[in-house]
């Protein structure tokens, strides 16, 4: 995963900016005055709620990522996001930007939904962005299941497409600016099973999202599946 993100580095905050929707939703969603962002990449997102009043902590892996964060003031350690069990408790914890399929199996991401219940205060909120991967997998053509819209402006062309393998996993590949290409293995991830993980877990109040804008989730259409649950 760090190579990919160490790759696409430079371009980062001209493919995946923090938008208007994003700072609304997370405005009216935290609570509390801590903040854990895992996978924080560049810091936008920690920066924004740092700015509002936040006690926020970072995490990422990718070294480039933080170098980025650093350049703009933004602290983001680098670290396994399987490992915040050795942080102190937070009264929000955040996972965005598909950071969670990039897990290796669907015992790690449980494992992490379990340590982030530990981490989080009582009353506490998880807050979940993923892919809606069932809208891929529903029009599966052979192994290729589609791809995510290009985003294309005048810094940056950043084209992404999935393939399914045998073993189960997604075949990410991307290309950046005509030239870059990459490939990474997700865990694909459906609402339903992620749903009953965090009921299983203990996590209550389990909303289901279409986008930042809050728009209702649809199997079949929303392209992103964000979730936030509580303590």
């Amino acid at each position: 995963m760090s190579k990919f993100y160490n790759e696409i580095a430079e371009k980062y905050d001209f493919i995946f900016p923090l938008s208007p929707a994003h700072q609304t939703f997370f405005a009216d969603e935290l609570q509390g005055h801590t903040v854990l962002d895992v996978g924080a990449a560049t810091g936008n997102l920690t920066a924004y709620l740092s700015s509002q009043g936040y006690e926020v902590t970072a995490i990422d892996l990718s070294e480039r990522l933080i170098a980025n964060a650093a350049e703009k003031g933004v602290n983001v350690q680098q670290r396994n996001m399987l490992t915040i069990d050795e942080l102190s408790t937070f009264d929000n914890i955040v996972c965005i930007g598909n950071t969670l399929p990039h897990l290796d199996s669907k015992a790690s991401i449980q494992l992490f939904l379990q340590k982030a219940y530990g981490q989080l205060t009582q009353g506490g909120k998880l807050v979940l962005q993923l892919v809606n991967f069932e809208k891929y997998f529903a029009q599966q053509q052979d192994d290729y299941l589609g791809n995510l819209p290009l985003i294309a402006n005048d810094k940056v062309k950043f084209e992404r497409f999935y393939y399914f393998n045998k073993e189960g996993k997604i075949r990410f590949k991307t290309i950046l600016d005509d030239t870059i290409e990459n490939e990474e293995l997700l865990q694909p991830i459906f609402a339903d099973e992620l749903t009953q993980w965090l009921t299983k877990i203990g996590f209550q109040a389990i909303n289901l999202y279409g986008n930042f804008k809050k728009d209702p989730f649809d199997k079949e259409k929303s392209m992103a599946l964000i979730v936030t649950a509580e303590k």
